[in-house]
């Protein structure tokens, strides 16, 4: 895992690999963000839209859109690099394009790379984060300066469109995931078993599902040692600790108490 600038500074730039951290559970951030997939599979929810991620796909997720990692292969490997707005602001005074660090465009931002030129920008993020001081400065500079360029030469990624409902309900599970599915259903204005149907069929997965992993992040979230995990799982809306512990180890593979108190805790996961 590599990481030259850290979380309280302007920027950063790491390697994450499948499941070797805990990842933050569905949320928003200022920051602007760049995602290169260089091996493996993964999808994120993105306001409501499933995109998958391929090697040679590049990502950006701009300023308040909810996103949520929702599952990876194996092998999964991609490059993050964060840039918070002082940081653009500064580079932008010094000459950057404003089209580099701009606001999140009209169309969907993410993008297929070639492999060839995927090596090249993967090898350049790593020098980037194995850099440090004024040298990191710049390498970020010309980083953002770069990965918008290949964006813009490169062809569109494969996205799935949201439904309107489908990121309402999204969001609605994201506020309370103990709000029942019926009570989801009927704030978006539809059935449950409609809500349902087309949930799955835009996000890729039941919607049941979504909130149980809505669920065990906002427990994951909020653990620490000597906390009651019992009284976690009821408020994020679990029945019982069973119901808790079957959905936990469907998702982690191990029971909650022996995962959690050996996880490394990845403080650089955005919050």
């Amino acid at each position: 895992m590599l990481e030259a600038l850290p979380y309280t500074g302007p920027a950063r730039v790491w390697h994450h690999r499948a499941r070797r951290f805990r990842m933050a559970g569905a949320h928003r951030h200022a920051d602007l963000e760049v995602n290169l997939c260089v091996e493996g599979s993964a999808s994120y929810l993105i306001d409501g839209a499933r995109v998958e991620l391929r090697p040679g796909c590049l990502l950006f997720l701009h300023r308040g859109e909810d996103h949520l990692l929702l599952d990876e292969s194996a092998d999964f490997r991609m490059w993050l690099a964060v840039w918070r707005p002082a940081l653009i602001e500064v580079l932008l005074r010094d000459g950057l394009d404003p089209a580099a660090a701009g606001q999140r465009p009209a169309v969907p931002a993410r993008r297929q790379r070639a492999p060839a030129g995927t090596t090249i920008l993967s090898r350049l993020i790593a020098d980037v984060a194995a850099a440090e001081g004024p040298t990191a400065v710049s390498g970020l500079a010309y980083l953002l300066w770069r990965c918008r360029a290949d964006f813009a030469a490169s062809a569109d990624a494969v996205s799935s469109a949201a439904h309107p409902v489908v990121a309402a309900a999204a969001q609605l599970v994201r506020v309370d995931p103990a709000l029942p599915l019926a009570a989801v259903a009927a704030q978006v204005g539809l059935s449950a078993d409609r809500l349902g149907r087309v949930f799955r069929r835009e996000a890729g997965l039941a919607l049941v599902d979504y909130r149980t992993r809505i669920r065990l992040d906002r427990v994951c979230a909020a653990w620490n040692p000597g906390t009651d995990l019992l009284q976690l799982a009821l408020d994020a809306g679990f029945g019982s600790y069973s119901a808790f512990n079957r959905a936990f180890r469907q998702r982690f593979g191990r029971p909650p108490r022996d995962f959690l108190a050996s996880a490394a805790v990845d403080d650089r996961v955005l919050r």
